[in-house]
């Protein structure tokens, strides 16, 4: 009798190797492994590898904290800061703590970085145009461009959120009542969330069971094991006495979306087609990705918008701050470093210091003129970054009123991705609705190549397979490609970084994407303490 007191998934598979000739017990294993090894797949906000520990650097040995950091270690010495993201606020407000003499460059008017909210008189500049957002003015009609949710475990942004006296308020991440609609799934139709993970759900126990009640388990499993399994699959799975599965309440009932309560009754949608279940692609990661670990509930976000948190950081240093001030060069001196910027009136300025900290993001560090080691360079120029963006829409809430979809993702294998619907104010007349977050590599190519225009256009073409009324209700479009974004040409970092966690002679470089965090302020947060722990350990 094998022990299963603490076997694992791989151990499990691998001992149900003689009974593998059942058809039935073949595809339940099949079906829970898929749905296991998913959950990991996929990030509207990491990349792929970042969910990965296994691919990714580990963290500081000594997990530095503020509170590691000796006080006034910094007295007498300067640091320059490139960037005022998060991870250039981190940086400056810990150090000025220390005593460091602190400034920041940023080449913007605005702190935040990727940290963006879009509201209403703003003008989003890409490359090659610029679009002026026309929503109306309203405190809940905002767009978070950028970073736009926290998971409740990185409590160091939660931190400073409450050092702060940042308002938050829940994100609604995962929602039944929202929409998974393919082009090659069930004639194109979109379902109900909840339907699909509850009969998806359901024929998988109700395979696992037949394998049990055929003996297929005799061998790994004990008359009480057995038994308790069953158990647990009837309510997993919503089985019947008879161990089969024939509908769920849990999927909804007939004609919830047009008639809503007053159509309730006992009876269950028929369940969809086992066969069309395994045929779509739902299941590759979309039934499961709220399971991965920066998914899960609870997620935040801050009360009236995201950039209220780079703006709290402005309050503490914003008197330190240089806006408009475009990096031309970094050197290296024999003292410490020396960077060439233009400020707004294309004058040239030097600025030195000690120590530098860059958070510059790598496709506009490859284009600045250094002189750095060329294990550095060599990274910077072929640092990778995801090609996202985003798309928004002013529109009365009929997700709300019409399908009862409070908060929460839809999703679609059409280029726009994801729909987006606001947490924020639920029950007002007006509200934002992300109309599209193209988070991978070809469909951020496919909005990146599309004039603003042409993507307001196909986006709700796209997202009119989701709901067919879409284009009834929604209008003063916006759009942002990070790619196209000037001094960030990229959403988030997506490369392995090796030489550039450590610093180069007296520059230090931080971001999201030297971190095990990549695409989260977390990570912006965990980069700017290693750069600054390795400064103190130098000072």
């Amino acid at each position: 009798m094998v022990d299963k007191s603490d076997i694992s998934r791989r151990e499990f598979l691998a001992s149900t190797g003689n009974f593998i000739k059942s058809t039935a017990a073949l595809q339940a294993i099949s079906a829970v492994a898929m749905s296991v090894a998913a959950s990991g797949c996929g990030s509207s906000s990491a990349a792929s590898q970042s969910q990965n520990p296994s691919t990714n650097p580990p963290p500081p040995n000594n997990s530095p904290r503020p509170i590691d950091w000796p006080g006034n270690i910094g007295n007498g010495k300067s640091v320059v800061i490139l960037g005022a993201g998060i991870a250039g606020l981190v940086s400056a407000f810990e150090m000025s703590k220390l005593g460091y003499q602190c400034t920041i460059l940023e080449a913007t008017d605005r702190v935040g970085g990727r940290v963006r909210t879009i509201r209403n008189g703003d003008v989003v500049d890409e490359v090659d145009s610029s679009q002026a957002c026309l929503f109306e003015s309203q405190e809940q009609l905002y767009f978070n461009a950028g970073a736009a949710r926290i998971p409740h475990h990185h409590e160091l942004i939660l931190g400073y959120c409450r050092e702060f006296g940042i308002s938050l308020e829940t994100f609604v991440n995962e929602n039944t009542a929202a929409r998974l609609q393919s082009e090659s799934a069930f004639q194109g139709q979109p379902l109900l969330a909840r339907q699909l993970k509850s009969d998806t759900h359901g024929f998988i126990g109700e395979l696992l069971a037949t394998s049990v009640n055929q003996g297929d388990l005799d061998n790994s499993l004990s008359a009480a094991e057995k038994s308790n399994l069953l158990g647990l699959l009837q309510q997993f799975a919503g089985l019947d006495a008879n161990y089969n599965y024939q509908g769920s309440s849990r999927a909804g009932f007939p004609q919830q979306e047009s008639i809503g309560s007053r159509a309730r009754s006992v009876s269950t949608l028929e369940p969809l087609a086992r066969e069309s279940i395994l045929s779509s692609e739902f299941w590759q990661f979309k039934l499961d990705f709220f399971r991965q670990i920066n998914q899960q509930a609870t997620m935040l976000q801050p009360v009236g918008g995201m950039d209220k948190i780079p703006q709290a950081f402005e309050l503490q240093v914003g008197e330190l701050i240089t806006y408009n001030a475009e990096v031309q060069a970094i050197r290296k001196t024999n003292t410490g470093v020396q960077i060439i910027y233009r400020d707004s009136q294309d004058n040239q300025n030097e600025q030195l210091a000690d120590f530098c900290i860059c958070t510059i993001p790598a496709p506009v560090l490859a284009t600045i003129d250094n002189d750095f080691s060329d294990a550095h360079q060599n990274e910077i120029q072929n640092f990778s970054y995801s090609q996202s963006g985003k798309i928004a829409f002013q529109s009365s809430r009929f997700w709300e009123s019409r399908h009862n979809i409070y908060g929460g993702i839809s999703w679609t294998d059409q280029n726009i991705t994801q729909l987006w619907y606001p947490s924020n104010q639920l029950g007002a007349e007006q509200g934002i609705i992300v109309g599209g977050y193209t988070f991978g590599q070809n469909q951020g190519s496919w909005l990146a190549n599309l004039s603003p225009s042409a993507r307001i256009t196909e986006s709700i073409q796209q997202a009119s397979r989701i709901h067919v009324d879409y284009a009834d209700f929604v209008s003063q479009g916006v759009s942002i490609s990070w790619p196209k974004v000037p001094y960030q040409l990229g959403a988030w970092g997506t490369s392995q970084p090796l030489h550039l966690l450590v610093g180069d002679d007296n520059v230090f470089f931080a971001g999201e994407h030297l971190s095990i965090l990549q695409g989260w302020q977390e990570g912006a947060v965990l980069s700017a303490y290693s750069a600054i722990d390795q400064i103190v350990n130098l000072s």
